[in-house]
């Protein structure tokens, strides 16, 4: 088991007893079973981080009931967290970089041949500055498609988040400035070897249900509570629907206002409770609501997004599934008017997805590398429901089952291979085969 090499220091540590119990120096006894038990219990604790680093998995959770991840409880990925561990400057990073190469007929049958794309997707980097014990600032600098874009031939770079926490007690801090928002898998845990496939689920990205990555600026409170819960509570600016809708998705992601001269005049509270009831599993609920309908005397648009989730890894195996289901006010859509591409916003979106994979070299002692095929079947909605007088795109009805495969040399270092079967209402589905090299430190 990898827990006896992972054993092996505290043996050390550990004098060898001379009886079955040993006399203190007050003249009381201590029960050596007790002391072989909780080194035991310590020894699975380290067992756990250790699969947790290859995998990117749910956090342990101890006895008194706190999860031992710091990153979960952040609502941060690893490398994101960083910060929290040392005094001073802190420097960490992610990238990824994609090949994907598309199947030339579409589902109907017909050839309707494209170019295959290479790209580097994303290069970022963490800055962060740790004061003193109770006040950190981090912040996330990051680089899309080699800075290019079609709205900016010249270079871009995006401000991910940039806040202060303060740090008050392990069950209430306080965090302020841009915020990502705690929905989903993938918003707040979004660096590349964390999640399997080459690339995001279409289901949390930014033509989904859930655009990640969604930040904006806001204040609120997070925590650990006993049982093993953990919570996130914000209060942020809204949405903009005036943009929603982009080129027909039906989706909202093009109203993420992304602190970016913010239209504040509509605050929206979002909020997230995630329980670890054993080690390795989590189950959870997110929610958004806010009127997102910006400009003063427009018709309300109260957009509002719940979803749960769960999750499950140990002993090399790795599963989890979530649900979404949006609403946006259909009248407040509606009154946009036919020219707009907001009025085709579906005014309900649903959908989710189901993922497992299996660390095959989880059964070789004492290895730090991964190898982890998995399957993901996905199916989401966004325009399951549209205004009146609109009509829904059936392209915008999508399924796809995913078969790939996820290497890891070290915990910090992903290539992925996957091959994704995609369909949709339209028949117009194109399948594709992606490749991606993926760091994080």
């Amino acid at each position: 088991m990898k827990w006896v090499t992972l054993a092996a220091p505290l043996l050390l540590a550990v004098p060898a007893p001379r009886a079955a119990a040993q006399e203190t120096a007050d003249g009381g006894t201590t029960d050596l079973n007790a002391e072989v038990a909780e080194l035991k219990r310590r020894v699975e604790i380290l067992g756990q981080e250790l699969e947790a680093q290859k995998t990117g998995s749910a956090p342990a959770s101890t006895a008194a009931g706190f999860v031992t991840d710091q990153s979960r409880y952040l609502g941060l990925s690893p490398a994101a967290s960083k910060v929290y561990g040392k005094d001073g400057l802190s420097i960490g990073g992610y990238g990824e970089i994609i090949l994907s190469i598309y199947d030339s007929k579409l589902q109907n049958g017909s050839v309707e041949p494209v170019d295959n794309l290479a790209d580097t997707l994303r290069a970022v980097l963490y800055v962060g500055y740790k004061f003193n014990d109770w006040l950190v600032f981090n912040s996330e600098y990051e680089f899309e498609h080699s800075g290019f874009s079609d709205a900016h031939p010249e270079g871009e770079v995006i401000v991910e988040f940039a806040y202060l926490d303060f740090l008050i007690t392990r069950w209430f801090n306080v965090r302020a400035g841009q915020l990502l928002l705690p929905v989903g898998f993938l918003n707040e845990l979004h660096e590349p070897p964390t999640f399997l496939g080459a690339l995001r689920p279409g289901l949390e990205r930014g033509d989904g249900i859930i655009p990640t990555t969604w930040h904006e600026i806001g204040v609120g409170f997070y925590g650990q509570l006993p049982l093993n819960l953990v919570y996130r509570v914000f209060v942020v600016n809204g949405l903009d629907a005036a943009r929603f809708g982009a080129e027909g998705s039906g989706s909202i992601g093009s109203g993420r206002q992304d602190g970016h001269q913010v239209i504040a005049n509509k605050p929206a509270f979002t909020g997230r409770l995630d329980w670890h009831p054993v080690p390795g599993a989590l189950l959870g609920a997110s929610f958004y609501v806010g009127n997102s309908a910006q400009a003063n005397g427009s018709t309300a648009v109260w957009t509002t997004l719940l979803e749960a989730h769960a999750e499950y890894r140990g002993h090399g195996f790795q599963a989890r599934a979530i649900y979404a289901r949006m609403t946006n006010s259909p009248g407040g859509i509606q009154a946009f008017g036919p020219e707009s591409e907001a009025s085709s916003t579906g005014t309900l979106q649903s959908g989710g997805y189901v993922e497992a994979g299996y660390d095959v070299l989880s059964l070789v002692p004492s290895t730090r590398m991964a190898l982890i095929p998995f399957v993901r079947y996905e199916r989401f909605n966004t325009q399951q429901a549209v205004a009146p007088g609109a009509l829904a795109n059936p392209a915008n009805q999508r399924s796809t089952v995913y078969l790939g495969v996820n290497y890891k040399p070290i915990p910090q270092v992903a290539v992925k291979l996957d091959y994704d079967f995609n369909t949709n209402g339209a028949t117009t589905g194109r399948n594709q085969f992606n490749v991606a090299l993926a760091y994080l430190f």
